[in-house]
């Protein structure tokens, strides 16, 4: 019955008709709360027995450090490898809130809240880079997580009311070309708003070749995700969509261009029917 609520409350946003969007209408609402079983504000963020000191900016170029407990109003910038940010709160009106250094191997972001601030962040990342990013809870951004390399898990993380200034193009997860061997799995990636994705896939700067994305719950945009070979990156092989819960985006559930993905197992969030790609 819980979930029956929230998803005949979240169809009901994202019927909303189109248009320019107001940020000052849009802060005012909030995206439904998923229920236990998806990842959502209990089970995400900072966990409950960690005491937070103040921080500013905090620049990462020690290979191996771990970071952790700290409330930082600015941005994390990671340049070594094997880094670990955990249990922390940044909030940053910042283009990258959380940046990984290009080439930079072996991060991991876990139980952190990533707070974009919501205005003055056009283009914002909540998290940019490759890595490991677990049960972390991100909102307030253009865009959740954008992946920019090979080699990485994103797994059990709410990305959520997605929110910022300018002319956005919301995406929750972004993987835009140069990405190899990426899974993506059981995340709550909601997009209220009526363009662009929950989870992008594409070749603009590069081949795409191994991405999985499974058990994940995806809800809105323009369509739901995206597979799209239509640029000049390269092949876009490997792509895996399987097993996820997808709430319709305003156009349709995806939008397949120039490529096969393996279409396996997806439902429509609310009845639990069977949905193909189109």
């Amino acid at each position: 019955m819980r979930r029956s609520i929230f998803i005949q409350s979240l169809l009901l946003l994202l019927v909303v008709s189109a248009g320019e969007d107001d940020i000052v209408a849009r802060a005012a609402e909030r995206d439904p709360i998923p229920t236990a079983e998806w990842p959502n504000p209990t089970n995400t963020g900072v966990r409950p027995h960690v005491k937070l000191t103040r921080s500013g900016d905090v620049v990462a170029d020690q290979a191996g450090v771990t970071i952790s407990g700290l409330d930082i109003e600015g941005r994390v910038y990671i340049k070594a490898p094997n880094v670990t940010l955990i249990d922390s709160k940044v909030t940053s009106a910042s283009f990258y809130i959380v940046r990984i250094e290009p080439g930079v191997t072996g991060t991991v972001i876990k139980n952190c809240e990533i707070n974009g601030g919501g205005s003055g962040n056009d283009g914002s990342y909540g998290i940019v880079g490759q890595g490991t990013f677990i049960a972390n809870n991100i909102y307030n951004v253009e865009n959740g997580i954008g992946v920019s390399g090979s080699d990485t898990l994103i797994q059990d993380n709410y990305i959520h009311d997605l929110l910022a200034s300018g002319s956005p193009h919301y995406d929750g997860i972004s993987i835009d070309g140069g990405n190899a061997n990426i899974v993506v799995r059981h995340n709550t990636v909601i997009n209220r708003h009526t363009q662009t994705s929950a989870v992008m896939i594409d070749n603009y700067f590069g081949p795409i070749s191994n991405i999985e994305v499974d058990g994940n719950l995806l809800m809105g945009g323009g369509y739901t995700v995206y597979s799209s070979a239509q640029f000049n990156g390269g092949s876009v092989e490997g792509v895996s969509f399987t097993k996820n819960r997808m709430g319709r985006g305003r156009w349709g559930y995806s939008s397949i261009v120039k490529n096969l993905p393996v279409w396996r197992e997806n439902v429509d969030s609310a009845t639990g029917r069977t949905i193909g790609p189109r």
